[in-house]
């Protein structure tokens, strides 16, 4: 017997949350201000089409928005300090064509005229100078070209939030790195401050430290969406957290 498949089990499109490509980096020429965008194919964020750049496109974070590689890519307003800006990908459904777009909102883009299909597929984040920070991305991990420190001083037997070098708005799998000094000795660890009360458990522990001895770990720890870890230590230990980089799911699964 043949059944038929009722229209609303079907799928049209690239399945939900798929992605490929869509890989960023500085522009060669003018790296602090300027972004490459690679091609790439994916289902918009509403899961209502697909968005399909077949060509390298180029845009100027100092410039307001306009259509095509090598024209500005800011939705509003100018290009500020210490900002977080994220890179969509958009298209105007009237004549099909796709183009990128950068945004100081992760999940509300001021989008052009005749464009209404977007996806996020990337953040970048300006310095104290509104220059670009370097950094590498591949696939959906991103290395910073130099560390940041995110804190610095004594961490005792209560909870200290840290936050992170990474993007807000989601929960983000960072890569950090303690270096500890001192005469102090015992347990040290960064911790998701959505998984409990570090002080009822161990598994935040990533580290035990001897006594007058100098040490580093690197690994690995989900922060909140505001970008946020716990650092905890079962003793005084003067220690320095550091962000190597992140893995941005980039709205997949």
């Amino acid at each position: 017997m043949v059944q038929k498949i009722p229209s609303t089990m079907t799928q049209s499109g690239l399945p939900p949350q798929f992605l490929v490509g869509f890989e960023t980096y500085r522009d060669p020429t003018t790296p602090t201000k300027r972004i490459v965008v690679s091609p790439g194919s994916c289902r918009s964020q509403l899961n209502d089409a697909d968005l399909i750049l077949t060509n390298g496109i180029m845009k100027r974070l100092d410039q307001t928005w306009a259509a095509g590689s090598g024209n500005g890519g800011l939705d509003q307003g100018a290009l500020t300090a210490n900002v977080w800006y994220h890179c969509f990908v958009i298209m105007n459904t009237t004549t099909g064509i796709v183009d990128v777009l950068f945004s100081g909102s992760v999940t509300n883009p001021l989008l052009p005229a005749g464009f209404t299909i977007y996806r996020r597929v990337w953040s970048v984040r300006t310095d104290a100078s509104s220059n670009i920070m370097p950094y590498t991305q591949t696939g959906d991990w991103c290395a910073w070209g130099s560390l940041s420190t995110e804190y610095t001083g004594n961490l005792g037997a209560s909870s200290t939030v840290v936050a992170m070098r990474v993007p807000i708005g989601m929960k983000i799998e960072t890569q950090f790195l303690i270096l500890t000094s001192g005469a102090g000795g015992g347990e040290i660890g960064l911790m998701d401050p959505d998984s409990g009360d570090p002080n009822s458990g161990r598994f935040y522990t990533v580290m035990n430290k001897q006594a007058s001895i100098s040490a580093a770990y690197r690994g690995l720890v989900f922060t909140d969406v505001n970008g946020r870890t716990v650092g905890w230590a079962d003793a005084n230990i003067t220690a320095s957290i550091q962000t190597i980089g992140y893995r941005d799911p980039r709205g997949k699964l």
